[in-house]
């Protein structure tokens, strides 16, 4: 049962997103993320989407929307990925491309959407967020945030209107988490299958 003590605390309680957020930061991995001639991340290559959000963005929504906001924030950009200072590397960058120099791995770092965080990252986001551990995305297109939320290790439901995006969404993150590596195995015994049906239609066409 909720003391006064408890409701106050809760009505007046304050989330990370509230306070804070590193717009700038995130800006540039987010241009990281889908930079030209670099793979896209592994959800952008399944299907086809026209309002893909940056997965870098999407992790930060949710943790920041779950946090406290007196939160530890380097320890919130260790989470997310950004292991450096990309605001200041941009502007290296920058200096450099007008001096007509190429800086090699400039940020010393992987794109933040390749970090998976582990057991101390998940165990110390248990500690700071408490009961408040379920994510519901109910417009989740692309499916971005409930991927990034079960990433982080949180419950999640997601849905969307369209069949197409629900379907997407459980193939890219509940059929993962139940099936592992069988359904890998599966889409290439389906591959293999058609491929060998679809050589025999195009053999005359396109020869080898």
């Amino acid at each position: 049962m909720k003391t006064k003590a408890s409701t106050e605390k809760t009505k007046f309680d304050k989330r990370l997103i509230e306070r804070w957020l590193p717009i700038a930061e995130l800006g540039i991995e987010s241009l990281r993320e889908r930079a030209p001639l670099t793979p896209f991340p592994a959800p952008n290559r399944l299907h086809l989407w026209w309002a893909r959000r940056p997965l870098v963005a999407s992790r930060a929504a949710v943790l920041a929307a779950l946090l406290p906001d007196n939160a530890n924030r380097e320890t919130f950009m260790h989470v997310l990925g950004i292991h450096g200072d990309p605001v200041e590397t941009r502007k290296k960058i920058e200096e450099a491309t007008r001096k007509g120099k190429r800086l090699k791995d400039p940020y010393g770092y992987k794109r933040a959407f390749s970090f998976t965080p582990g057991r101390d990252e998940k165990e110390w986001l248990m500690d700071q967020v408490g009961e408040s551990r379920v994510v519901l995305d109910p417009c989740s297109g692309g499916g971005s945030i409930p991927f990034e939320a079960a990433r982080l290790g949180f419950v999640t439901y997601a849905n969307d209107l369209n069949p197409v995006a629900a379907f997407i969404s459980r193939a890219t993150i509940e059929w993962p988490g139940l099936y592992s590596y069988e359904i890998v195995e599966e889409i290439e015994r389906i591959g293999k299958t058609w491929r060998s049906l679809l050589q025999q239609k195009l053999i005359e066409l396109f020869p080898p």
